[in-house]
């Protein structure tokens, strides 16, 4: 047997990588992924592995293969072609496979595609491992040989121990790894742990874990005060007993730990409506192919939608059936193809922050111009988006009044916190323009125009109700003069700051929204005559400000002459406004409404969404500036 071959049959296997396509900038197709994840403990039957950073730093320049399920048969690339790509980062061993013109490549990459295949494993020989005290954890400090990095089906420790070599059947004798033997022996197990792996997490969820846990505390509990009560030491058998435990909890607890921060990042991701890097890459494929004017003047010619047109159709149709929304045009666009998060100042000029949810002044294609928010977003409110269903929220009803220090058993009823709830279900805003068939024919730079139009106008809708619902909300701070108007001076500004901090809002996140009249009336007024005024650097009183027609002005006292008064908001919108969005754009042509003479269609846009103010006390109002 060669040296090679003998490398080969006494390789180990792991499968703890991830793998998924990626676009290059030419027609090739691409994988990439982690073959290992540094740090990460892998369940090996009768004990556990973590790699250690810097494991693989001698073997990067192996000449390594990429295959598919670690076949020699099946090779996807190879680093001494430079069709493989191998890089060692903080996070584990990266690989990045150029695929070539095989049936059996390109049919792997549209499994990995569609997501049947989302493994990755590597062989591998050790050069160099530790043990913890209880030997029931093997670190691999440093990696001999790198045979080969693998797109896997299953994982590849299926079986008890470490060897998954090829899954050989029991019968066959496999060669001993080469690896230097520990000298020091594994303590021996009782009846109760002789042969029994550590446990798989992989199926289990969280609650089941904590059961777990408990069940493993209350028997090492037991184990102790058993010996306790009869005044004898332990037994070597429950001593072993209770270093599995032991180690059982706290991978446990390290376990649940893991898990409860992902389930949490996963419910963070669904209410900001954040995709990963490999879908976030398909949506702006199909969003550079899709075209509205396309989609429009097949819908009007009542033609069925092709490609990217119809898969958006397609995908808005399946959303607004899990949303629990009519969808009824024939035009759709799904919310997940109009959300992009503002990036760097090379991207978006003109911008004053990073964030999410601002209008990009550069717009790549129509469906993005669709998103453009509203000034109810770009304020700050909690928005859900992909919501479906009622959603109930919890709802500041009565301010905290903090009591003094409580005497151990005390009651602490003056501290006087109440909740109530809020619960938002779709509703209907809805928006229609007429455009020329002559300008849907243009195509190209037409999409942005038609797409902006549409957009401004739903924004319009739902800011109109969202301020509306602000400023009629029970609770808020109204510093309105009755029968009278109010003087927009310094002095107000102030009151109405010091009634957010006396309702324990958080002043850093707090905006200013003026109506027109409020807007001009802040622009001539000093807080100190002549030395300091409002408006300075961009921002009123030292914070963010905006203006919009939807916070409208008003004529409270008509018989004073003053004419219209303005309104003025100042809130932290982040902790007393919640919107949800549910499902996304539903367009309708209609054809019926078509004026034959001139040549123009009816485009009705349709969005489900709802508002609500959450915490009244983080608002203060002014309604009859002037």
């Amino acid at each position: 047997m060669s040296n090679k071959q003998h490398e080969i049959n006494n390789a180990e296997k792991r499968t703890m990588g991830t793998i998924e396509v990626r676009e290059a900038d030419t027609d090739e197709l691409v994988l990439e992924g982690y073959a290992a994840v540094f740090n990460s403990e892998t369940d090996l039957g009768p004990f556990r592995e973590v790699i250690k950073p810097g494991a693989f730093s001698d073997v990067l320049t192996n000449d390594v293969r990429a295959l598919i399920n670690h076949d020699a048969n099946l090779i996807l690339g190879r680093t001494s072609n430079g069709t493989l790509e191998l890089e060692q980062d903080e996070r584990g061993l990266k690989y990045r496979v150029k695929l070539g013109n095989q049936t059996y490549a390109r049919d792997f990459y549209e499994s990995v595609k569609r997501g049947d295949i989302s493994q990755s494993s590597f062989a591998f020989t050790i050069e160099e491992e530790s043990w913890n005290e209880q030997r029931t954890v093997r670190s691999v400090n440093k990696v001999r040989q790198l045979l080969d990095v693998s797109p896997v089906t299953y994982p590849a420790y299926a079986a008890a121990t470490v060897q998954a070599r090829d899954q050989q059947p029991e019968t066959e004798t496999a060669p001993a790894p080469e690896v230097e033997t520990p000298k020091a022996e594994a303590p021996k197990q009782d009846t109760k742990t002789r042969g029994k792996r550590h446990t798989s997490f992989s199926t289990m969820t969280t609650k089941d874990m904590v059961g777990l846990r408990q069940k493993h505390y209350e028997e090492h509990v037991a184990l102790t005060q058993s010996a306790d009560k009869e005044g004898r030491e332990l037994t070597a058998e429950e001593r072993s007993r209770l270093d599995f435990l032991e180690t059982e909890i706290d991978s446990l607890d390290e376990r649940v730990k893991r898990r409860k921060a992902q389930e949490e990042m996963i419910t963070r991701q669904a209410q900001v409506g954040v995709v990963g890097s490999s879908e976030q890459k398909e949506i702006d494929r199909v969003n550079r192919r899709f075209s509205l004017s396309r989609a429009i003047l097949a819908a009007y010619n009542q033609k069925p939608l092709e490609g990217a047109e119809a898969e958006w159709h397609q995908e808005a149709r399946g959303e607004a059936n899990k949303a629990g929304i009519p969808m009824s045009g024939n035009v759709g666009i799904p919310a997940k193809a109009q959300h992009r998060a503002l990036g760097g100042a090379d991207e978006h000029a003109a911008t004053t922050g990073s964030g999410s949810a601002f209008v990009p002044t550069i717009v790549q294609s129509a469906v993005e111009a669709l998103w453009a928010p509203s000034v109810a977003q770009q304020v700050g409110t909690t928005v859900i988006t992909g919501a479906t269903g009622n959603l109930i929220f919890p709802k500041t009803k009565t301010k905290p009044s903090l009591s003094a220090d409580i005497a151990e058993g005390g009651n602490n009823s003056t501290s006087s916190l109440e909740l109530d709830s809020v619960t938002l279900s779709p509703r209907r805003a809805s928006y229609y323009t007429q455009l020329t068939q002559q300008l849907m024919l243009q195509g190209g730079n037409v999409d942005e125009y038609i797409s902006r139009q549409l957009a401004n106008g739903i924004n319009q809708r739902i800011d109109a109700a969202f301020f509306a619902t602000v400023l009629g909300a029970t609770g808020v701070t109204d510093n309105s003069s009755a029968g009278a108007d109010t003087t927009l001076d310094a002095a107000l500004v102030y009151a109405m700051e010091k009634d957010l901090l006396a309702n324990y809002a958080n002043l850093d996140g707090a905006v200013w929204v003026m109506s027109p009249k409020a807007l001009e009336l802040s622009r001539s007024e000093a807080a100190v005559s002549s030395v300091s005024a409002l408006h300075d650097g961009g921002r009123f009183a030292g914070y963010n400000y905006y203006k919009t027609p939807h916070v409208a002005d008003t004529d409270n006292n008509a018989g004073d002459g003053v004419g219209s008064c303005g309104q003025l908001i100042f809130a932290n919108f982040q902790q007393s406004a919640v919107m949800a969005l549910f499902g996304g754009l539903d367009i309708f042509v209609d054809r019926a409404g078509a004026l034959a003479v001139s040549g123009e269609m009816n485009i009705h846009l349709n969005r489900y969404y709802d508002c609500d103010v959450t915490n009244a006390a983080a608002i203060s109002i002014c309604t009859d500036c002037a």
